[in-house]
């Protein structure tokens, strides 16, 4: 009689831990394989709140430098001569803050007594000395600069050429500009025309890499997440790694197999998408988030490790393995009370 008693209470203990733990395990499953999909979507919500944001700082930056550009280039061809172009370069400076450096650069013997070459050249230093009444004011600089031939520079030949304003990063090899990152800036370049509608110059105004980086820095959704700005071959203009900037490009050393999704994004930025990827990166699985720079050929993204992303996932998983754990001890432990109470009965009737 005992014998039967354990073997129908270890049979139906049995079958109630094969009904119940595939069904706790599924629930537990489940919630757990949403909640990644949750974390994963409130991270590319945030990640492309940052970046929005992140760009509208840096639209305002350039937009600001566009309109004090346009703004002050009339009074260049109506006060044509070099004193004056040398006292609105330094003018344009000094009246917008976003600003690193202006030069006004003509086109030969627009001034006869300087010959081929006239740029005259604004940059703001960067350092800051104390007035009076103890404000921080820049000092702002005004030079001609020394000849060269500025011709084929970019700042100067692309809005000739278009004959229209654009912006343009270049190298500075001279580094003239003492705040820049290495001599790269990103600059508005607008041609000018006199009177007669004739091309007589270039007004260009300049904005350091490095106050851009500062700018684009200042907000990150993640410890370990950075902005990357690409133009619309590929090339770097922000990145993390100085060493690549103007070097390397998203589509170098890239391997097709390993790197497909680092090669796709990179086509989709340069062709002037916006978007969010699962993309590995040196090895590392990173979520990115991208769109186009407006008025430009430019792109920007934010990157966001996964480690970063995933981290409070990482933890949850370490709390479900002990919600489970915890789950099958109390099932058992509940099996083996629960099921020879019920059957008590029935061993009684079996007793009379």
């Amino acid at each position: 009689m005992i014998s039967i008693r354990k073997s129908l209470s270890n049979k139906l203990s049995l079958s109630i831990i094969l009904l119940s733990v595939p069904t706790f395990v599924i629930a537990l499953g489940v919630l757990f394989s949403q909640s990644r999909h949750i974390i994963r979507k409130e991270a590319v919500n945030r990640a492309n709140s940052v970046l929005s944001t992140t760009m509208q700082r840096v639209y305002r930056n350039m937009l600001t430098i566009e309109m004090g550009t346009n703004a002050n280039s009339w009074l260049v061809t109506r006060h044509l001569n070099p004193d004056s172009v040398l006292e609105l370069s330094n003018r344009i400076v000094r009246l917008n803050p976003h600003m690193d450096g202006c030069s006004i650069s003509m086109e030969p013997n627009v001034f006869p007594q300087h010959g081929r070459y006239f740029s005259a050249y604004s940059i703001r230093k960067n350092h800051r000395y104390l007035t009076g009444d103890n404000q921080e004011k820049d000092s702002i600089s005004t030079v001609v600069e020394e000849q060269y031939e500025y011709f084929d520079k970019i700042w100067y030949s692309m809005p000739r050429d278009e004959n229209r304003p654009c912006w343009v990063v270049y190298f500075d090899e001279s580094d003239s500009l003492a705040l820049t990152l290495d001599g790269m800036l990103a600059s508005y370049s607008k041609p000018l025309y006199n009177d007669d509608g004739e091309f007589v110059g270039v007004i260009s105004s300049d904005l350091s890499l490095l106050r851009l980086s500062k700018v684009i820095n200042q907000e990150k959704p993640y410890p370990n997440s950075y902005f990357m700005m690409i133009d619309e071959s590929g090339n770097y203009y922000v990145h993390p790694d100085s060493s690549s900037l103007f070097t390397h490009s998203i589509f170098d050393d890239t391997n097709p197999k390993d790197q497909a999704s680092l090669i796709a994004m990179g086509h989709e930025m340069t062709a002037g998408k916006q978007g969010s990827m699962a993309v590995d990166i040196n090895g590392k699985s990173c979520l990115v988030c991208y769109q186009p720079v407006p008025g430009t050929a430019w792109s920007m993204a934010l990157v966001c490790p996964e480690s970063d992303v995933l981290a409070g996932y990482q933890q949850q998983t370490y709390i479900v393995i002990a919600l489970l754990i915890i789950g099958l001890a109390v099932i058992l432990l509940l099996c083996r009370r629960a099921v020879p109470r019920a059957i008590g009965p029935r061993h009684e009737l079996l007793k009379k």
